[in-house]
């Protein structure tokens, strides 16, 4: 017994620990902070690449090709500082996994979302005043129309009429309609949108926090191709979530491989 002891502490050892980066805003945080949480839970070794958080803040303006936001900490409203991760800045890819973003980073986070001990740690805090009119508590039809600085990195964008289209089909449905947006929302897309519902908001300058828990408490969620709406749909276990066919563009479309293995429909138009 005491060989078998020692034999498992040396295989324990000889186990490559596995650095997370962080990167990005809320969504993209909420994934490193699953998949760190998740390793950690199950007695892997882990810790955190927090250097992205060292230069400040930047917020890009939509319309310059290439410019894309710096984005600071943006977990603390769900209780999580920089401070509940441990990090070792002696780890390196020579005595670690370092898992940077991409599809395989994406898979991993999806997969720890989708475990009840890991929503418990971006459960909405008691006592946070909801946004919305007492008309929405019976439920409501939520659209992310992701633009702002994406506009000037993105490989594909979801066009207008798209959103439009899909909305629609749900007026009959839905009596009420929640828009978010991280730019100005143009005076076309509200007419199109306002001509089919009974009460509609246009929210495109509210914090993410509040963006994040309106999509969550959503009866039915249309997701950008963004990281964004896409974990709050993966944290509202109650909506129909509908979600893009193409998120990126041509050149990059495995990346997308890890999302529609969570699908099963499409919608048809």
């Amino acid at each position: 017994m005491e060989f078998l002891k020692f034999a498992w502490l040396r295989s324990a050892q000889n186990v490559r620990p596995t650095v997370v980066t962080f990167t990005g805003g809320m969504g993209a945080q909420m994934i490193s902070a699953a998949i760190y949480f998740s390793l950690k839970n199950s007695g892997h070794p882990v810790y955190a690449d927090l250097s992205y958080f060292d230069k400040p803040e930047s917020v890009a303006v939509s319309g310059k090709p290439g410019d894309c936001s710096h984005w600071s900490w943006q977990l603390d409203t769900f209780g999580l500082t920089l401070a509940s991760f441990d990090t070792s800045p002696g780890l390196t890819k020579r005595n670690s996994n370092i898992l940077h973003d991409g599809p395989q980073k994406l898979e991993h986070g999806l997969k720890a979302l989708a475990q009840p001990e890991i929503q418990k740690y971006f459960g909405i805090p008691a006592g946070v005043a909801d946004v919305l009119s007492q008309e929405y508590a019976n439920g409501f039809l939520c659209m992310h129309v992701r633009r702002g600085d994406y506009v000037n990195v993105a490989s594909h964008l979801v066009a207008d009429d798209e959103f439009i289209n899909l909305a629609r089909k749900f007026s009959g449905l839905l009596e009420n309609l929640v828009v978010i947006s991280d730019s100005p929302i143009g005076s076309d897309f509200r007419s199109a949108m306002s001509s089919h519902f009974k009460q509609v908001s246009f929210l495109d300058n509210i914090d993410p926090f509040t963006a994040h828990r309106i999509m969550r408490n959503a009866r039915v969620l249309i997701c950008s191709n963004s990281q964004f709406s896409l974990i709050a749909a993966a944290l509202n276990p109650h909506a129909l979530v509908l979600i893009p066919k193409q998120w990126f563009g041509e050149g990059e479309r495995h990346i997308e491989a890890p999302i529609h293995t969570r699908s099963s429909f499409q919608v048809m138009e």
